[in-house]
């Protein structure tokens, strides 16, 4: 055998080795790399005006040999008005009103699932912006304004402050009267209540417009009113300000902190949505809302020492 071509074999199969080691740690991160989690965020339309409905669209990506748990969700929709869900492979749609007046951000949203270790693991978006379009058009400053003219004579200067001052004594008079009625119908309410705690009084205010039978009448709107009422109530009477005088972006502002009442806001929209619109949610829907309220009762219900209530009821800062 000549010399020459075994040396030149054993070089030949020694580089051969050297690339397959060098090669395989970057097929494996390649490998690795591709079967990394995703998840993307995307809206069909990043410009809106109040009142309209869009769509967002979830893209996920996991491997296949992780899985979603049974009670999954998305989180970062809490802050949604949301009206309508679809669920297909690899893809999750929400459907949202925009009922904020001013540009804000969607997300970031996460997804759970649970890996083949069986440990839960989180993906991730980016946020997204939402532009709020003005009703003035796309050009305000170029809008033209109508002015309102002659609701009030201006012949005479006397004449027209005598009218306001006139008008401010009677509106001053009714808002007297209303505050002095707001606060008599209060305590009448405390004294009637005095020996029911918080929650119980929730609970059986709940047990009776069920019982009423508004819903299955067709009277959706009134059922929503005074189960929107019985939730504000019990959130004043646990956390000392006055939610049944707020709106519940108002009430939100103030409970931002507390987890179990983050987990009402939706509760809340959903009953805003019904009251103020034509929306008719489901049977199912209305005994969901049901339940998700008396769960926010019992998680939230003042601690009890015996047969007594405990007087640590949490207070907001103001």
């Amino acid at each position: 055998m000549n010399p020459t071509y075994s040396r030149k074999n054993l070089l030949l199969l020694w580089a051969l080795v050297c690339f397959l080691l060098w090669s395989g740690p970057t097929w494996s991160e390649t490998a690795e790399t591709s079967s990394l989690p995703t998840l993307s965020a995307s809206v069909e339309n990043n410009t809106a005006s109040i009142g309209d409905l869009l769509w967002v669209t979830l893209m996920v990506e996991i491997p296949e040999d992780a899985k979603l748990p049974e009670s999954g969700g998305v989180d970062g929709l809490e802050a949604l008005t949301i009206i309508e869900q679809k669920t297909e492979p690899n893809e999750i749609n929400f459907r949202f009103l925009v009922d904020q007046l001013e540009s804000f951000d969607l997300g970031p949203f996460s997804l759970t699932y649970i890996d083949h270790q069986k440990n839960e693991q989180q993906v991730a978006t980016d946020p997204i912006t939402i532009t709020i379009l003005s009703n003035l058009g796309e050009k305000p400053e170029d809008a033209t304004l109508r002015p309102i003219q002659d609701i009030i004579s201006t012949q005479s200067r006397w004449l027209t402050h005598l009218v306001w001052t006139f008008a401010a004594i009677i509106l001053l008079g009714m808002i007297s009267g209303f505050i002095w009625w707001r606060k008599k119908r209060c305590i009448s309410d405390m004294k009637a209540t005095m020996e029911d705690p918080p929650h119980v009084k929730a609970d059986r205010e709940i047990d009776n417009l069920i019982a009423s039978g508004l819903f299955e009448n067709g009277d959706v709107k009134a059922f929503y009113f005074i189960f929107s009422e019985t939730i504000r109530r019990y959130i004043e009477s646990i956390r000392r300000f006055p939610a049944a005088e707020m709106t519940t972006e108002e009430i939100a502002r103030f409970i931002k902190t507390d987890p179990y009442d983050q987990k009402v806001l939706p509760l809340l929209r959903q009953a805003d949505l019904v009251k103020f619109s034509d929306s008719v949610p489901a049977p199912d829907r209305k005994d969901q809302d049901i339940l998700m309220a008396r769960t926010y009762i019992q998680q939230t219900r003042p601690m009890t020492n015996g047969s007594q209530e405990s007087a640590s009821i949490q207070e907001v800062p103001q």
